[in-house]
């Protein structure tokens, strides 16, 4: 069943799915690293990341509601811009 919803969907529905699987991995591992105290600039990482998985998820939401993944893109945006922009002022 999951087999054949996976062959209906376009490639970049494809694509977007494992950027989002790849950044939910990446923000739980450095998030129990951040939380254990194992890596303490963590959270450095972890604030593009979240960014990235609400742009992706903006991204998806287009065919359903295209005000509310307009409004999600430029939020999810600017919080991108803004936290490389701190990331490379520290």
């Amino acid at each position: 069943m999951i087999r054949g919803r996976w062959s209906k969907k376009q490639t970049y529905e494809k694509v977007l799915y494992v950027i989002s699987i790849i950044c939910s991995i990446s923000i739980i591992i450095f998030g129990c690293t951040q939380i254990l105290g194992v890596w303490k600039t963590g959270a450095n990482v972890l604030g593009p990341l979240v960014y990235v998985s609400l742009l992706v998820q903006s991204i998806e939401t287009w065919k359903k509601n295209k005000k509310l993944a307009i409004a999600c893109s430029c939020v999810s945006i600017f919080l991108l811009v803004f936290s490389i922009f701190e990331f490379v002022i520290r």
